[in-house]
């Protein structure tokens, strides 16, 4: 559908967005305000709604002068679960109010402060599936790194986003900012921000791999460290926990002859 929201700003178009009654709130995020109209970057915020609009969609991008927008659309509904339906909704832990009827959007944004920030404490199934995750990256490039030299480099890029969002959960900080996750490791840890420089930088290989090994050690680091050869590491549940007296039933049943 072509866009027939000719608005001469982005201040223009919130203007016009207050005015629908069924607008609860309007919040904006990343790292754009709605009084910049330079060009370059996107712009991020939600209506959130009385109820919703369908069940088929959630949002709507389109263009404001240049401008790409990435508005979701969200009912007051969706911010009363105890856990995001959408990852992408947690950015609202850390948003701006534009609009808010009746006081309703600073309220949910208060009731989700309180349900959905992660626990500040690492759980035994985080704790595990990191340390698995990490080393297993290692495993899979380790003795067949030329073997595509292509994919390799393209798995090397695409495993250290899951590295930097476990460096995120393990520092306690907020989800899906990327951006803030490597601004904090450039002030808070000069040496593994070196680390990942290089490694984005460098086009040699065996060169890339090493720094990647450099990375996952430094990040793992305050987790004991990867998971080891000679050491049984237990896939846990999420709400898991390791009991030794179930470790050593394990071992029994695995790998003693009866």
């Amino acid at each position: 559908m072509d866009n027939i929201m000719n608005f001469n700003s982005l201040s223009d178009m919130i203007d016009h967005l207050k005015t629908i009654d069924e607008v609860v709130g309007i919040v904006e995020y990343g790292g754009r305000s709605y009084d910049d109209m330079s060009i370059g970057g996107d712009y991020d915020f939600t209506l959130i709604l009385e109820s919703p609009l369908s069940s088929n969609f959630n949002g709507v991008h389109f263009y404001v002068k240049d401008i790409p927008i990435d508005c979701m659309i969200l009912s007051v509904i969706d911010f009363k679960d105890e856990t995001p339906k959408n990852p992408f909704y947690l950015v609202h832990l850390d948003c701006k109010i534009l609009y808010d009827k009746n006081h309703r959007t600073k309220e949910l944004l208060e009731e989700i402060q309180k349900k959905w920030l992660p626990s500040p404490v690492i759980s035994p199934f985080e704790k595990n599936l990191f340390r698995f995750t990490f080393q297993h990256i290692i495993d899979k490039l380790e003795h067949r790194l030329h073997k595509d030299p292509l994919f390799s480099r393209f798995f090397i890029h695409t495993s250290f986003d899951w590295y930097l969002q476990c460096y995120a959960r393990i520092h306690n900080l907020l989800p899906g900012q990327p951006k803030a996750h490597l601004n904090h490791i450039k002030e808070n840890h000069a040496e593994l921000y070196e680390i990942i420089n290089n490694l984005y930088t460098n086009l040699d290989l065996e060169i890339q791999f090493d720094l990647l090994k450099k990375c996952a050690n430094i990040i793992m680091d305050p987790l004991d460290g990867l998971w080891k050869k000679k050491e049984l590491l237990l896939h846990l549940t999420p709400n898991g926990q390791v009991i030794q007296e179930e470790e050593a039933k394990l071992v029994d049943f695995l790998f003693k002859s009866s």
